[in-house]
């Protein structure tokens, strides 16, 4: 295992942090920031479902079916690739925060 090292002129923010040992703040650094991105992939998602009136999985398959509008325009190709994209950010992220819950649930 690596070992983290904080400069010292950020020691005294991170004795501030949640947690009694140093792991247990590093991990609660880690959960809030999958949170905070996890948050970001879902309000980007969300705007792309309002866009295009559909989940993306239901885009997909009009697309493969041919019932989007003007699907190979370079806007339309972007938004697919752009939301394709977040929607699989969205479920690492999330597949991460559940492991390392059950990780952290586990050692205690």
């Amino acid at each position: 295992m690596e070992t983290v090292k904080v400069p010292d002129s950020l020691k005294d923010i991170f004795e501030y942090l949640e947690g009694e040992t140093s792991d247990q703040k590093l991990v609660r650094l880690i959960i809030n920031d999958f949170k905070g991105r996890l948050q970001t992939c879902s309000q980007r998602v969300v705007k792309f479902e309002a866009k295009y009136g559909m989940r993306f999985e239901a885009f997909t398959q009009a697309w493969q079916a041919k019932e989007i509008t003007n699907r190979y325009s370079h806007a339309v190709e972007r938004d697919y690739m752009e939301w394709e994209s977040l929607v699989d950010e969205y479920e690492l992220l999330l597949s991460n925060l559940k492991k390392l819950k059950r990780e952290v649930l586990s050692a205690s």
